[in-house]
């Protein structure tokens, strides 16, 4: 085996050793940081968001108003990934390609403005597909998905509270597309699983990383 062959194998299983624990231990860590997170916030009414000083992390519980207007059939707000066909494993290539994130209401013993554009949905109410699964390379087009929320379904937002004009908003991180209650068993279920997968990337890795070293010190 060729010197080069060998050397790549040493590192290529260090950069999956290196991946396991990333996936293991500081996504698992992300996962159990953000339920704890949403367990400690009490969620605010529309009165708190209103009397908060700005500044303030807040947890918003409740459903998305149906004053929303929709963007894209029922979506509210949405992300399309457009399809780009298989990589070299065989595996569907799916890349985000428009967001639609305006901002939102939320109905919570009252309303809370969502001011912002940039927040990031971590999980929405449905999914909707074109019919096939194509792409063309000629004209660069390919299957359009979209994942989103859609008005009257539950919503959870975090995030800190904003000015306007109309008086106090919400500038959130994040929209989830359900209640508390699910975003923390989710992320629970989350954290419990990642260091399964992390450690099976570590095995591989830490395999392929022994056959470089004994190729090494075995190499003529």
């Amino acid at each position: 085996m060729h010197l080069a062959v060998r050397a790549f194998l040493l590192i290529f299983g260090l950069l999956f050793v290196g991946l396991g624990a990333f996936i293991g231990v500081k996504l698992a860590n992300e996962a159990r940081a953000g339920a704890n997170r949403a367990e400690q916030l009490v969620p605010a009414s529309a009165a708190v968001v209103a009397t908060s000083a700005l500044g303030t992390t807040l947890l918003v519980e409740g459903t998305l108003s149906k004053r929303n207007p929709a963007r894209f059939h029922a979506f509210v707000a949405y992300i399309r990934e457009e399809f780009r066909g298989a990589d070299e494993h065989g595996d569907d290539q799916w890349v985000e390609d428009e967001r639609g994130t305006p901002p939102l209401l939320i109905e919570t013993s009252g309303l809370v403005q969502v001011s912002n554009e940039d927040y990031a949905l971590v999980g929405t109410h449905e999914q909707w597909q074109e019919e096939g699964l194509n792409w063309n390379s000629q004209t660069e087009e390919g299957t359009k998905r979209y994942t989103g929320m859609i008005a009257g379904r539950p919503v959870l937002a975090l995030g800190v509270v904003a000015p306007s004009r109309e008086g106090n908003t919400v500038r959130a991180e994040w929209l989830f597309g359900g209640t508390r209650q699910r975003y923390i068993a989710s992320q629970r279920e989350t954290a419990s699983f990642l260091p399964w997968i992390g450690l099976a990337f570590a095995f591989v890795g830490a395999a392929v990383a022994y056959l470089g070293v004994w190729r090494l010190r075995h190499w003529r």
